[in-house]
C-alpha cells in the first residue's frame, strides 16, 4: 500500500468523537453505515480483532468511531458469508441427536410443551442455522457481561458493541477450519471441538483485557459471565426457534 494512502487511512481511523454510545445513537449510526459503508476497513478490523481486540474496541468506544468496521455491518457480513459456507461444510452437523438427552433442562422443556419431536427439530435447526443461533446469543452475552462487569462503568450499548465484535470474530475464526475440514474431513468433530474451545478462550481473553482491574478477578468474572450466558442462551434460542419455525420452510430452498 502506498505510504500516503496508509497515512490517510490511519488519520481517518484516529478521528475522535466526544459523543458517548447510546442505543438511540447506535440506531442512527447503523442507518448511516447502510448508505455510506467504508469496506476498505474490513481487513484492518479483522486483523485488529485477532491480535489486539481489547485495544481496538476500546479505541472505538473512546470516540474513534472510524477505527473499526461498523459493528453491525461487520457482524451481518461475516454472518451471511458463514451461512453460505455452512451449506458446503455443515460445520456443526454432528450426527448426534441431543433430543434424547435426559437432564433437568430437557425435563423442564418437556413440562412446558416442548416435547422430544420439537427438541429434535430444534437440534437440526441449530446445526443448519448456526449463525442465527449465534446472533440470538449476542444479547444474552451482553446482559451477562453487563451484570458481571457493571463496575467497569460501561453502559449497555457499549457492552452490546463489545459482544457484537466478539461474536462476529468468532464466526470469522470458523472460516479458518475450512482447510482442515478439506484435508481431514474424518476429524471434523475434533476440529469443531477445538474451534469451540478456542472461541471460548478468545471470549475470556477479550473480557479480561478489555475491562480494567485485577486480572484474576476479571478471569473469574469472565468465566462466570460466559457460563451464565451459555445457560441462558439455550431457552432464548428455543423461543426464537418457536417463533421462526413457520418461516423456516421458506429458507430451506434458499440454503
Amino acid at each position: 500500500m502506498p505510504r500516503h494512502t496508509k497515512e490517510y487511512l490511519e488519520e481517518s481511523r484516529m478521528e475522535k468523537s466526544e459523543r458517548r454510545f447510546t442505543v438511540k445513537g447506535m440506531i442512527q449510526d447503523e442507518f448511516y453505515n447502510l448508505i455510506h459503508m467504508e469496506r476498505r476497513k474490513f481487513f484492518y478490523t479483522a486483523w485488529d480483532l485477532s491480535v489486539r481486540p481489547a485495544k481496538a474496541i476500546g479505541m472505538l468506544l473512546n470516540g474513534h468511531r472510524k477505527y473499526l468496521y461498523p459493528y453491525l455491518s461487520y457482524l451481518i457480513l461475516i454472518g451471511t458469508i458463514t451461512i453460505f459456507l455452512s451449506v458446503r461444510y455443515n460445520f456443526f452437523v454432528t450426527g448426534y441427536d441431543l433430543s434424547d438427552v435426559d437432564n433437568f433442562l430437557t425435563r423442564f422443556l418437556e413440562s412446558q410443551g416442548f416435547d422430544k419431536a420439537f427438541r429434535r427439530e430444534f437440534f437440526y435447526y441449530a446445526e443448519e442455522f448456526a449463525t442465527i443461533v449465534n446472533l440470538v446469543a449476542i444479547p444474552v452475552f451482553t446482559l451477562s457481561s453487563y451484570l458481571l462487569f457493571y463496575r467497569a462503568k460501561h453502559n449497555l450499548a457499549e457492552h452490546f458493541i463489545l459482544n457484537v465484535y466478539i461474536g462476529a470474530q468468532q464466526l470469522l475464526f470458523l472460516w479458518i477450519t475450512i482447510p482442515f475440514l478439506e484435508i481431514m474431513p474424518q476429524f471434523k468433530d475434533t476440529i469443531i471441538a477445538i474451534y469451540t474451545g478456542l472461541t471460548i478462550v478468545y471470549n475470556i481473553w477479550v473480557y479480561i483485557t478489555f475491562f480494567k482491574g485485577n486480572i484474576w478477578l476479571n478471569l473469574i468474572k469472565a468465566m462466570v459471565a460466559i457460563t451464565l450466558a451459555f445457560i441462558v442462551q439455550t431457552p432464548a434460542n428455543y423461543f426464537t426457534f418457536y417463533l421462526l419455525q413457520p418461516f423456516l420452510k421458506w429458507l430451506d430452498p434458499i440454503f
